[in-house]
């Protein structure tokens, strides 16, 4: 400070140093998403991860262009279809108020920290159909998926009291992991529309790339739950240390069951354990303890590592895992607070009302999501195509070149470089005998 003036500080109100939050977590989940193109993709190498991540930027640009153009408003807006949509909001008008300059910068922050879920959420369809299908197919099934799929599942989660799942059935959801199951289902529904025989990659993966993306993913989907409790209070660090507790079980149960099935587990087991703990917790990271968190995650890892040794035998490829891990973990981690819950639990009130509310909303929106997408997929197939494999793409075939029959082949020569009898002249000889 300079002497002889008073200082010019200004203590920052609650409002800025929540809305420095939600800028900070919006921040972490974009990475979230880029980690997960480079973690998933990387696995099956470095071509496979440079098109996710290709996907992942475009379908980044989308979402958060359509959240601009409107979307926001229709999963945080004002209701124009209750309990189920909300009114579109044009370049998010509402947000500054009549009084852009002097207005709080807390819904902007909370803006920007919605349109990341949904970018991380898109993320997650873009990496597991990237091996599948074509740019032009991606950038028209996001516009419509977004539009159809995410915007009522999101308004259910995020309208905090209109929302038919948070308003109307009062499930407890705190980080979105209903419109993660979404995104899980919609990418089956795009795999089976595509059909099986994506096999195995050939080439080995590449540990680098999945070594730095899964760290990405770890650290930047714990912006995810940091961010859902939209303040900086006394929660936000329960539920950073909860976060942080679920995935280390995850990742030691993961580890255990390959040591098990496989006798070999990897660093991809670890990452997905952590991975899948994260998942599990991101429903419930606010009512849980750290003891219900770690057994959240520890059962979540169990449950995506047997499925995923399940699903291998469907040859629906290394895309799979994904979604298990997204579904799988996603219902663990809704129906696991109605159990534990503190204080609406069934071991605290005794009652199966919010296990059953929880259940009701994860199987509805699992069913809706991989329906719509399904179909969605199928009509998209049989009009602009589908798949990035112009033949045989529904049995991993490769399109087979034709054999060329106008090579001239060299004649077989004695020693004085005469033609032996029978051999087939060459081109230049055919011209020379004419």
């Amino acid at each position: 400070m300079i002497p002889g003036r008073a200082s010019t500080m200004v203590q920052a109100t609650p409002d800025q140093v929540d809305a420095l939050l939600l800028f900070f977590c919006g921040a972490l989940v974009l990475l979230a998403a880029v980690g997960l193109a480079l973690f998933a993709g990387g696995l099956a190498g470095r071509a496979r991860a440079a098109r996710a991540f290709r996907f992942v930027l475009l379908g980044t640009a989308v979402t958060v262009l359509l959240a601009v153009l409107g979307v926001y408003g229709m999963i945080a807006g004002a209701p124009l279809v209750p309990h189920l949509i909300g009114t579109p909001d044009p370049s998010l008008a509402s947000l500054g108020g009549t009084d852009p300059a002097g207005a709080s910068p807390y819904p902007a922050a909370r803006a920007g920290y919605l349109i990341a879920v949904l970018v991380l959420c898109t993320a997650v369809v873009a990496v597991a159909v990237a091996s599948r299908l074509t740019l032009r197919a991606w950038i028209v099934f996001s516009i419509v998926w977004l539009v159809l799929v995410v915007s009522p599942v999101a308004y259910g989660v995020f309208s905090l009291d209109d929302g038919w799942a948070s308003g109307a059935l009062q499930v407890v959801d705190f980080g979105g992991a209903l419109v993660v199951v979404a995104a899980g289902g919609s990418a089956v529904g795009v795999l089976l529309a595509c059909g099986r025989g994506e096999h195995q990659p050939t080439r080995p993966s590449r540990p680098g790339l999945v070594a730095f993306g899964g760290a990405s993913l770890w650290v930047g989907w714990l912006g995810l739950v940091v961010g859902s409790e939209g303040a900086l209070d006394s929660y936000a660090p329960l539920m950073a240390v909860g976060a942080f507790v679920a995935s280390a079980a995850g990742v030691l149960m993961w580890m255990l069951v390959d040591a098990v099935l496989l006798r070999r587990p990897t660093l991809s087991s670890a990452l997905w354990g952590a991975f899948a703990g994260l998942v599990a917790v991101t429903a419930a990271s606010g009512v849980l303890t750290l003891g219900w968190a770690m057994l959240a995650g520890a059962l979540s890892a169990l449950a995506c590592a047997t499925m995923v040794d399940l699903a291998a035998r469907a040859r629906f490829g290394p895309s799979l895992t994904l979604c298990v891990v997204t579904i799988v973990g996603g219902l663990v981690g809704l129906l696991f607070p109605g159990l534990f819950a503190s204080g609406s639990g069934m071991i605290d009130s005794g009652n199966f009302d919010l296990f059953i509310a929880q259940g009701v909303a994860g199987m509805a929106v699992l069913l809706y999501a991989t329906t719509v997408s399904l179909l969605l997929a199928l009509a998209l197939r049989f009009t602009m195509g589908l798949t990035r494999i112009r033949y045989g793409a529904d049995r991993g075939l490769r399109e087979k070149r034709p054999v060329r029959t106008d090579r001239a082949v060299p004649p077989v020569r004695d020693a004085d470089g005469v033609p032996s009898a029978g051999a087939i002249p060459s081109a230049s000889d055919a011209g020379s005998a004419h």
